[in-house]
């Protein structure tokens, strides 16, 4: 065998296996779970229904709470909520993350068993909900900053509007959120559906609305830094969390004696120190070449 011969069976070796070796690779260290986009020339239809084939191109993660102090699949460990329990069975709100892009967009598809279905909304994380984190320039503080120091602020000269950090959700019903609502650059389409043991929550995200560049000037970026948005070979922050609301009204901050306990599950992050806004504790998705 020559030696380019074997060379490329090696090279095709790795990137029919390896890239599935190295989205398993799983850890408990807050941060460091990896996940991979694969591409695909086959556009998604948002439409909350696993079409066949659809999304044969992407590596499943799955993510349970079997032991939930850790990732993957940590439940957040806070004071002031402590109807925050793993859940009682592999039915009850263990999911699977999907992730593909294509030239203009990432799909993300989150498939979530879930064995009782609340949707009284109209607050998305009061109801079921999978909810989206996207951390393109993979430095903290950038959805913070933008929160506590928008337009709204008066405090603020100079309110931060930036694409590099965010927040999106859709609960079971369709009710949805960004976070922070003060950028209308930030785009992005779901669809919610059923499944036998749950549902399904599709989300199409415009690959211009997440910047890669820092221009936070918090950690040191540049304000005119300009925008970039993620290319074949890139690694964003990303994390996924689904809200189990078993009791219906107040979602996952209630809980009754004698009757079903809500949850909420984080695909990376630290339980005892949890905070939806630690970008450094979110994971990596890597947008495999083609």
């Amino acid at each position: 065998m020559s030696s380019r011969t074997y060379c490329l069976i090696t090279l095709t070796m790795f990137v029919v296996f390896g890239s599935n070796v190295f989205a398993d690779k799983q850890t408990s260290v807050a941060g460091k779970q990896l996940m991979i986009a694969r591409y695909t020339n086959r556009p998604v239809v948002i439409d909350g229904v696993f079409a066949p084939g659809e999304w044969s191109a992407a590596i499943p993660v799955h993510v349970k709470a079997n032991k939930p102090a850790t990732a993957p699949g940590l439940v957040p460990k806070l004071p002031d909520f402590p109807v925050l329990v793993p859940p009682d069975n592999q039915d009850d709100s263990s999911f699977t993350i999907y992730t593909m892009y294509d030239d203009d967009n990432l799909y993300v598809a989150v498939d979530v068993a879930d064995d009782i279905i609340i949707n009284d909304g109209p607050v998305a994380w009061l109801d079921d909900d999978v909810e989206v984190f996207i951390d393109g320039d993979r430095q903290p503080f950038d959805w913070a900053a933008a929160l506590f120091c928008g337009p709204s602020n008066p405090d603020c000269p100079d309110p931060v509007i930036n694409n590099e950090g965010f927040q999106i959700l859709t609960s079971v019903g369709g009710d949805r959120l960004t976070s922070p609502d003060n950028n209308p650059a930030i785009v992005w389409e779901s669809k919610t559906g059923p499944r036998p043991r749950g549902f399904l929550a599709e989300f199409r995200i415009p690959l211009d609305s997440i910047n890669t560049i820092d221009t936070l000037f918090f950690t040191g970026g540049d304000p005119n830094g300009g925008f970039r948005r993620p290319s074949p070979g890139d690694t964003i922050g990303f994390n996924v969390t689904v809200g189990d609301d078993d009791n219906g009204g107040d979602g996952y901050l209630r809980s009754e004696p004698g009757v079903h306990t809500d949850g909420y599950i984080a695909w990376d992050g630290s339980s005892p120190n949890w905070d939806v806004l630690l970008e450094q504790d979110w994971g990596s998705l890597y947008f495999s070449p083609r």
